[in-house]
Formats: structure tokens, sequence, C-alpha cells
């Protein structure tokens, strides 16, 4: 009986060598996945943040004109940067909802701007040091307003000749001078 006690003592001593020879060379390879796991999890967090505040930075500059190119660039990419955020993209929402209004009433796109601004600005860790006034003050010389409205008025009138909403004048020397289509023999 002591031989089979001993061939019994043998044997799980055998196999927990064997269990701990494997731990052993797997666990350096446990151990470089788990840090490479950790790596891009960490990586793919430090972008998202970079995106985060990318997009509460460009919003901050364009306030005074949301509708600038950047400005709306940015606004279209809140539901995807900020999936995991539900007040920014409530706050996203509202303010989406004014734009379908026309003409958009200035206070309340003012207000929900600063809303969307002051919910980004929570999630990204500003949100303890800014108010809702820093969120609303604007800095906007005369030049810059005057040169957006050039560019507005610009884009109005080139709308509007490409529409045919030229003067009765001009139309009909257009339309005189046409080679195209041929008039019929």
């Amino acid at each position: 009986m002591t031989d089979y006690l001993s061939a019994a003592t043998a044997l799980f001593s055998a196999i927990a060598t064997g269990f701990a020879a494997y731990a052993t060379w797997q666990a350096p390879r446990s151990a470089a996945e788990l840090a490479e796991k950790l790596r891009r999890m960490s990586e793919h967090a430090q972008e998202r943040q970079k995106q985060k505040l990318s997009i509460f930075g460009t919003l901050m500059q364009e306030r005074a004109a949301v509708y600038s190119e950047d400005g709306v660039k940015a606004l279209n990419l809140i539901d995807v940067v900020f999936n995991d955020c539900r007040e920014v993209r409530e706050a996203w929402a509202e303010l989406f909802l004014i734009f379908g209004i026309d003409p958009i009433p200035s206070h309340a796109l003012d207000e929900r701007l600063r809303k969307l601004l002051s919910a980004i600005a929570k999630d990204v860790g500003l949100g303890e040091n800014l108010r809702t006034d820093d969120l609303g003050r604007v800095y906007s010389p005369n030049a810059v307003t005057q040169d957006r409205m050039i560019k507005d008025m610009q884009r109005q009138q080139m709308l509007a000749s490409l529409q045919g909403k030229s003067s009765p004048a001009a139309n009909t020397a257009a339309t005189e001078n046409n080679v195209w289509p041929p008039t019929p023999v």
C-alpha cells in the first residue's frame, strides 16, 4: 500500500511540476499580451480624448459663427466622438433642432450652443473651471465681422445669379446671345 501511496504522490508531484512548468512558460506570454492590450486601450482612450478636445476647441473658436466650415465639421462629429456621453448628444440634438427654424432665433442659438459647450467641457474635464459667461464671451473685431458679412453677401449674390435671379435686362441679353441650342433652320 505504501508503494501505491508513493506512486500516487510521485504522479501528483509530476503533474504539479508539469502545471508549474506550463505556468512558468505561459505567464510571460500572458503578461505581454495583457500589457499590449492595456497599451492599445490607453492609446485609444488618449486618441478619443484628443478628438473630444479638438471638437471643443473648434467649437469654442467658431462659436461666433458656428456655421463656418470648421464649426459645421466639428458639430457633425459629435455623435460619433461623444457616443459615450448622453448629456453632450442631447445638447447637440437640442441645438440641431434650432437649425430647422427659419430664421434662427439668435438668443435660442446662443443658449443651446452654450449648453452644448458646457456639456462638452464637463465631459473633457474642464466643466468646473468654465462658467456660462466664459462660454458666451466672444471677441470678434469689426474687420472679422465685416469680412464674414462680405463673404455672405458675395455667396448670396452668386447663388442668386446662378438661380437666374439677376436683373431682367441681363436675362434678355443672355437669351439673345445663346449659341446653344441652335435655332432651327
